[in-house]
């Protein structure tokens, strides 16, 4: 069984508060929110569905909070926080021998499958980590698979505390043997290397894609914060994939759920997305 945590840290991000809801309502029920000690009310309407715990009771054994030079001013520490977010999953981890095999997503990414029943034979007691890439160089923490704390300790040994969470992965990944990729499409015949690469492992996860940033902010905009106003249909310049010259974005009703689709360009095939990367913030419109 999967054990599903997420990470809120000095700021209350409330769109949280849907994405776990979504969480339950998939059958998830070892549900974890590792936070701020004063931000531990804000979640007091779902403490029956989560394990809150305080951050300020794990420890910081790679000392990442004094030797993180990253920017602690922009947005209340945005930068310094992605990254930190992963040191604390880690102590969280290691003082949890039970904590095995998480999915670690962030707190606008939004489910659509229940990982118990989609994913165990692909992950379950593997030796990896698992993060979806959308170039060679950059990876997006939006979901990760971790099989355990000591695996993560041994990719965060290799960590740059000076560059953020999006571009030290695919440098560990170099370094060692502990990163695999999550597929953020489907890989075909005469697929360059770049392509192959961030598509590596569709088969294994038995025809799901996932989505780092592109098919969020091509469905539901990007952050208001960075673009004002409607940015839906926005194509993220950076990703190897180009979702709008791939297919039409569907969504079909089951179970109960709207779940998202890519409907292949000139085909009848529909690929199920496992996850939405929501940069808009506005959860609750795709849940």
């Amino acid at each position: 069984m999967f054990s599903i945590v997420l990470v809120c840290l000095e700021n209350f991000q409330d769109y949280i508060l849907a994405n776990i809801a979504q969480l339950f309502k998939l059958g998830h029920i070892r549900i974890y929110v590792l936070t701020s000690r004063h931000l531990m009310g804000e979640f007091e309407a779902l403490s029956d569905i989560v394990e809150l715990v305080s951050v300020e009771s794990l420890s910081d054994p790679f000392g990442f909070n004094e030797k993180s030079t990253l920017n602690r001013e922009f947005r209340g520490g945005f930068w310094h926080l992605a990254s930190a977010r992963l040191f604390v999953l880690h102590s969280f981890m290691a003082s949890r021998p039970d904590i095995r095999n998480v999915i670690h997503i962030e707190n606008d990414v939004m489910l659509y499958y229940n990982c118990d029943d989609t994913l165990s034979e692909s992950l379950l007691n593997e030796r990896q980590v698992y993060i979806p890439f959308d170039t060679f160089e950059r990876n997006i923490a939006s979901i990760m698979y971790i099989p355990d704390a000591a695996t993560l300790g041994k990719v965060l040994g290799c960590y740059d505390f000076g560059k953020n969470d999006m571009y030290n992965f695919s440098e560990i990944r170099v370094k060692t043997d502990l990163i695999n990729t999550l597929p953020i499409f489907v890989g075909k015949d005469g697929d360059n290397l770049e392509r192959a690469f961030v598509t590596n492992g569709f088969d294994k996860f038995g025809g799901f894609i996932f989505d780092a940033a592109a098919i969020g902010q091509y469905v539901g905009g990007v952050d208001p914060r960075n673009i004002y106003g409607d940015t839906r249909g926005f194509v993220n310049e950076t990703c190897v994939i180009k979702y709008n010259e791939e297919g039409e974005i569907v969504w079909r009703s089951h179970a109960g759920f709207k779940k998202p689709f890519i409907k292949l360009r000139g085909s009848d095939v529909e690929i199920p997305i496992f996850n939405l990367h929501i940069h808009s913030k506005a959860l609750t419109l795709y849940c």
